[in-house]
């Protein structure tokens, strides 16, 4: 179609412009469902906290370690305990039928030591006061003899000295030695069987000593 011009009826540029989708709503004019699952989405993707720390393994046992030493000294101290009331009992009252005619006016330290050890020890005869040559504590009321056995002298001794404190024991005569808790130490020989004291045993008391419960004999 020469000279003529070739023009589109009712032709229009393209439209360009994006139009939004009638589906999607803006969160603003969102319905009520709408917003509660945009908070659920909100929810699902906040950061999770970290994974708390966990004890140490090798602490863990070595509490556990201690706890039962703890315990185990317990039950160990419990049985000790019971035990020496069982051995106490076994021995019997410390007071008995004691006759301490012989003692005369020794302190009461000395005398509450010769009534439990006398009666520990099958009730001996029991010298206190009494007229000494050279030094005593038998003057003085201080010093108690207790005629025994060896076998029953053997016990007597040793457990005055393990009650030293106790019963206020300064020493201990037996069989020509002498021991002021730290061991036996030989005597001269005074001549016969009963001044080296193979016949009884001496005790010999601190002044205001003393005056407490024998044990462990």
């Amino acid at each position: 179609m020469t000279g003529s011009a070739f023009s589109l009826v009712g032709g229009a540029a393209p439209d360009t412009q994006v139009r939004p989708d009638p589906a999607v709503v803006p969160l603003a004019q969102a319905s009520s469902d709408d917003a509660a699952a945009a908070d659920v989405f909100e929810t699902a993707v906040e950061p999770i906290d970290q994974e708390p720390e966990i004890a140490d393994a090798a602490g863990l046992v070595k509490a556990a370690q201690l706890a039962e030493q703890q315990v185990t000294r317990a039950a160990e101290q419990a049985r000790a305990e019971a035990e020496r009331a069982a051995a106490e009992a076994a021995r019997g009252p410390v007071s008995c039928d004691l006759n301490t005619s012989d003692l005369g006016r020794v302190k009461s330290n000395v005398r509450t030591a010769a009534e439990q050890l006398g009666c520990t020890f099958g009730r001996p005869t029991m010298y206190g006061v009494a007229g000494r040559a050279g030094t005593s504590d038998h003057p003085g009321g201080l010093a108690v003899d207790f005629m025994v056995d060896r076998a029953t002298g053997d016990r007597l001794a040793a457990c005055a000295l393990e009650n030293m404190d106790a019963l206020g024991v300064k020493y201990v005569i037996w069989r020509q030695r002498i021991n002021f808790g730290s061991g036996w130490k030989p005597m001269e020989d005074r001549g016969g069987a009963t001044a080296n004291h193979f016949d009884h045993v001496h005790v010999s008391f601190d002044r205001g000593s003393g005056g407490g419960t024998l044990r462990g004999c």
